[in-house]
């Protein structure tokens, strides 16, 4: 099969271009000029020199595909306000637009959980939820994110391009170090961890999320599908750390949550996006579920992975997913 990949050089679409190489499929990747891009064309792909601006870039990848992987994104790091809307809003159209002229079979848009607002005490968070309706008090990354989606829901529905948007969690996996959480740090071998210990914490280990990705990528049928999807939609904080510690020898203390409502050490958030990462937030995930995905791989061994890789010294990846 013929596939185009956007985010080929990054953490997850590295490892999203050798299990379609490892299938046989026949890849093009649309990379900026880097050693990962030399890396990921040795690996047998094709790659187009080329960003989410370059329209001409990206009519070049798409060419002939039978589905598009769209998962570049800025994710952090400096610059404007300018950058994560170009990157994320308007790079996201470019490749929409492209692969509605070049006919494609399907895209596979990789947007976040970022796009959901506060959740209301007991509510299940589904693909019926509405976009944060304050995104003006979120960080640029969520903004963007937001924007994003929406565009692509607008895409999909006025043009008919068949489009699966894909909503994980904090992704995670080998060439990345373990998450914490969504709000911590660590010192020493010991993990500091803001907010209640039985807090649902949204992890996708990103070998499960390319299973997802592949899966939806394979579906006819409808014109627009969305999917929310993390690994265990129960997962707690205190039993995430307890399997953690269990095969990293690190210590996980658990503090109150209102130092960082005051602006404390985690400075920089605004009082709305801490309080949204401060709460028990459920992800209900039985649409994908029911569409016949469920993780591969365990808990367990995907934290066992993660930690294999770090200790064979594999390369540090470009930023992980997070909510």
């Amino acid at each position: 099969m013929r596939v185009a990949v956007t985010g080929g050089t990054g953490f997850l679409g590295c490892a999203l271009v050798r299990r379609l190489l490892g299938n046989g499929d026949r890849v093009r990747v649309l990379a900026r000029p880097s050693a990962r891009a030399d890396a990921v064309e040795a690996q047998g792909a094709e790659v187009v020199r080329g960003d989410l601006s370059d329209s001409q870039a990206i009519d070049r990848t798409v060419a002939q595909a039978e589905v598009v992987y769209h998962v570049a994104a800025k994710i952090k790091g400096p610059g404007p306000k300018r950058d994560f809307f170009v990157a994320n809003v308007a790079g996201t159209k470019n490749v929409l637009e492209a692969a509605l002229r070049a006919r494609v079979r399907r895209v596979v848009y990789l947007s976040s959980i970022a796009v959901y607002g506060l959740a209301r005490e007991g509510e299940q968070i589904n693909e019926e939820t509405p976009y944060d309706d304050a995104p003006e008090h979120r960080d640029l990354y969520g903004q963007s994110k937001i924007a994003g989606d929406a565009a692509a829901v607008s895409f999909a529905k006025a043009s008919g391009l068949p489009v699966t948007i894909l909503r994980p969690g904090v992704v995670y996996g080998p060439g990345n170090p373990l998450p914490l959480g969504l709000l911590g740090f660590r010192a020493g071998r010991t993990n500091f961890v803001f907010g209640n210990r039985s807090n649902r914490v949204p992890l996708n280990y990103m070998e499960n999320l390319i299973d997802a990705m592949q899966m939806v990528a394979a579906a006819k049928g409808a014109t627009l599908e969305t999917f929310v999807i993390v690994d265990d939609d129960s997962l707690t904080l205190e039993q995430y750390h307890a399997a953690k510690s269990n095969l990293d020898g690190t210590k996980t203390i658990f503090l109150p949550g209102w130092p960082v409502l005051l602006g404390g050490p985690l400075g920089g958030l605004s009082r709305h996006q801490a309080k949204r990462a401060l709460q028990d937030r459920w992800y209900d995930t039985r649409k994908i579920r029911a569409a016949g995905w469920k993780p591969r791989v365990g808990l367990r061994e995907a934290i066992e992975q993660t930690l294999k890789a770090s200790r064979d010294g594999a390369p540090a990846a470009a930023a992980a997913r997070r909510d």
